[in-house]
């Protein structure tokens, strides 16, 4: 990747209600699938070209894991967040919230949203990655996140991990700086 970006990496599968239930929390924090002027969600194809869809399709389509989707989450009618989600087995589900071109007020209220959603999800959080510089690969990142493997090459500005579950990632912690954010997670930077 290229892109400042946000990887939440959740426990299961999510289905259908289970992305509603995603969706709805970060509406309450101004970004929604539906696009505030036109009443429509969309996702983008493999050009990059979007595909106009009524938000509850996109929800079926994300439920039914047909395949990685790009979704555009609004937070006004001339500026989205593009979120790569993808589901790996056996039993993750990756929403990658790409940042570029975000104002630093964008950038911030796009942010915290997905910390909101995180710390009110925080039974099914595994990680939330944060590389604000785009330098480490998405597979580097899944290595790390789900293996414990430190990327040999350039790693991300931070990861939050579930305080509870530091120590199923000893490897990930020899060397890192660890601080407790004091919500349930802890900041692992390098």
């Amino acid at each position: 990747m290229s892109e400042t970006y946000l990887s939440w990496y959740r426990e299961g599968r999510m289905d259908e209600s289970d992305f509603r239930s995603v969706t709805d929390l970060l509406a309450e924090s101004g970004m929604t699938v539906e696009h505030p002027t036109l009443g429509c969600g969309m996702l983008l194809d493999v050009v990059g070209e979007q595909v106009k869809l009524p938000p509850e399709r996109i929800l079926e389509l994300v439920g039914l894991s047909v395949g990685p989707l790009c979704v555009q989450f609004w937070l006004s009618a001339d500026v989205d967040v593009v979120c790569d989600v993808r589901y790996v087995a056996p039993d993750t589900q990756i929403l990658t919230f790409v940042l570029d071109g975000l104002t630093k007020d964008e950038h911030g209220q796009a942010e915290d949203a997905i910390q909101r959603l995180i710390q009110r999800e925080l039974d099914r959080t595994v990680a939330l990655l944060v590389d604000l510089g785009g330098e480490t690969a998405e597979e580097d990142d899944d290595a790390l996140v789900l293996y414990g493997q430190l990327p040999t090459g350039p790693r991300p500005d931070r990861v939050q991990f579930r305080t509870d579950r530091l120590s199923t990632v000893l490897d990930v912690l020899a060397g890192a700086e660890v601080t407790d954010l004091g919500n349930g997670q802890s900041a692992v930077r390098w």
